[in-house]
């Protein structure tokens, strides 16, 4: 099974890679194909040029690159130094300590309430 999905596999990439034909009619109007030029054209060599970085469509002109507003708030002053934030451990007892006493004092609401 594996064999066959490779073979598949393999066989679609070799029809990805199609030519592209460039025909030219005696009234100078160019043709691109994939398939051979009508009778009467003739046919020319078709190099594709793009410039370096960028990608254009056949016939769509690119659009020159317009540099964006600067925000208002770009420009304000930055602080220097920032200050680190350190929590000391006498800190961090004090703060469990607060919260221990304010969870009895909600349980023994609600032991008065529920009375």
């Amino acid at each position: 099974m594996k064999f066959i999905l490779c073979a598949a596999l393999a066989a679609m990439c070799g029809l990805a890679g199609a030519s592209v034909n460039k025909c030219v009619d005696s009234e100078g109007h160019v043709l691109l194909t994939d398939a051979d030029c009508p009778e009467g054209s003739v046919a020319e060599p078709y190099v594709e040029r793009v410039a370096a970085g960028t990608w254009a469509a056949p016939g769509v002109t690119p659009v020159p690159a317009v540099q964006a507003p600067r925000s208002r708030w770009a420009d304000l002053p930055r602080p220097a130094v920032r200050k680190t934030v350190t929590i000391d451990g006498a800190t961090l007892k004090t703060a469990h300590q607060n919260l221990l006493m304010q969870d009895e004092l909600h349980k023994q609401r609600r032991l008065l309430s529920s009375r």
